[in-house]
Parts: C-alpha cells; structure tokens; sequence
C-alpha cells in the first residue's frame, strides 16, 4: 500500500474482503523457495537472509549514530551493542559461506538483488515504460480476480 509493490497487490476481493492477489503472489513466493524439496536448505536460505538484513539494520544505526548526532531518541541503546550485533550477523553471514560454501547462497544474494532491481524500477524512478507495462497488467489482473483498491484513510 506505499507504493513498494506492485499496486494490484494491496487489492482486495469484492466478494471475500482479503488481499486475494497478495495472498496468490505470496504462495508462488513460497513455492519457489520449498523447490529445493529441503528443509535444511529452506533454513539455510532464511537464516542467510534474515541475518543479512538484521546486520544491514543494525548498521543502519551504527552509521545514523555518529552522522546524525543531534537527532531525537526516544530510547538510546549503548553503542557497544550495536557494534557487537553488527559483528556477530556478519559472522552468521559469512561463516557459513566460508565452511560450506553452496550454491544456496548465492541465489539468496541473487534473490535480494532481483528486489532492488524492481525496487528501482518501479518505487525509486517510476520510469514511464515501467508505468505503462504495469497499468494493463493491474486492470486485467483487477478485472480476473475482482479485486478493488483499498479505501483511502483520512
């Protein structure tokens, strides 16, 4: 719903009330990760990821703390710990790809890149041939699932 996605994805079914297309794009999501066929890989690719972003956040705040000083917080954590949880997800990360390097990394890291592809695409610049691609899309893709915008909030 803040233009992250694909606008047909925070659609909602006039008949059932529930985001029918988020529900279908996120079960083709999920089937692509269960292909493997194994649970260890499916951990292995969420624990990649997920590690990845905590350390991508937590240094986040590492980096806002000493660029933006003089900004307001309502909680001030030690900057130790940032610190530390910063090096241990980079462990998390890298340990596994340098014991048993696989493939699976890899595709995570291509997974992630294929999101800022779109991110750009279409959030970030909102080229106009992207635009004009997705406005059918949307309309067929509404009309198929019966779907509607969500109601705007005041």
């Amino acid at each position: 719903r803040e233009g992250h996605m694909l606008k047909v994805l925070s659609y909602i079914s006039v008949r059932r009330l529930t985001p029918a297309p988020a529900i279908i794009f996120y079960g083709i999501i999920a089937t692509i990760y269960i292909i493997p066929g194994d649970i260890n890989s499916l951990v292995n690719y969420f624990s990649f990821a997920a590690w990845l972003f905590y350390g991508l956040t937590i240094l986040g705040l590492v980096v806002m703390r000493f660029t933006k000083k003089d900004l307001e917080r309502p909680i001030k954590v030690p900057i130790f710990i940032p610190i530390l949880v910063t090096l241990i997800s980079v462990f998390l990360v890298v340990a596994p790809i340098v014991s048993q390097p696989a493939l699976e990394y890899l595709y995570c890291v291509l997974f992630i890149l294929s999101g800022l592809i779109f991110y750009f695409l279409f959030v970030h610049h909102k080229f106009g041939w992207a635009q004009k691609i997705s406005r059918p899309i949307t309309m067929h893709l509404q009309m198929l699932m019966e779907v509607v915008p969500p109601e705007e909030t005041p």
